[in-house]
């Protein structure tokens, strides 16, 4: 397939982007996972991508909330348990980092030939493939030109989130390890998406 001609974003440096982890996993370095089993993961496993979020709503649904089944349910719940085994990782950007504008109008057809179904898909062939394509995408004297990927979220439409490739990581710096219940936009949440925290 030709080299995809796809419109750069700039995400500038002082930027605060939020990623929803396990509480398990606070003050350890940020982790790029290679299992190839996410959304813009690299099927072959040679790089390693961390997914995150602007705001708190939007990394929450791609993370504990992205299988809810809420219309099918008379209550959206979440257990205390469970938002107790949470913590947010505020992230710094360092320095401005160029993503792959996936959300810029006609791209997906255009260069990838894609649908929104084919997007949005639970199956992660066609996403991982743009992955690894974007990955090698060079400017002409041979640097790398996207640090990541800026993509529509599946969960909290019309938002975007970001999945970056490893390379990113020396842009980035761990600003913080939040709890979940401690979050300041964690009650403006539970509010607006109408979720119920259950006692156990």
């Amino acid at each position: 397939m030709p080299t995809p001609d796809v419109p750069a974003r700039v995400i500038p440096a002082g930027e605060l982007l939020q990623h929803v982890s396990r509480a398990a996993y606070r003050g350890t370095a940020l982790h790029f996972g290679r299992s190839g089993g996410n959304r813009y993961d690299d099927p072959a496993l040679r790089f390693g991508t961390l997914y995150v979020g602007f705001d708190l709503s939007t990394a929450l649904m791609e993370s504990v909330f992205r299988q809810h089944r809420w219309s099918r349910r008379a209550k959206r719940v979440i257990t205390r348990t469970e938002v107790y085994s949470r913590m947010v990782r505020a992230i710094g950007v360092l320095a401005p980092l160029s993503l792959a504008d996936l959300t810029a109008p006609g791209v997906m057809a255009s260069q990838f030939g894609l649908n929104l179904a084919q997007l949005a898909s639970r199956r992660y062939v066609h996403t991982q493939r743009i992955a690894a394509l974007v990955h090698e995408v060079a400017e002409p004297g041979g640097a790398h030109r996207f640090g990541g990927v800026l993509y529509p979220s599946r969960n909290n439409h019309p938002a975007a989130c970001v999945a970056l490739f490893d390379r990113s990581a020396e842009k980035l710096s761990l600003v913080d390890d939040i709890a979940l219940r401690e979050h300041v936009d964690w009650p403006s949440f539970l509010t607006r998406y109408q979720v119920f925290v259950l006692p156990v």
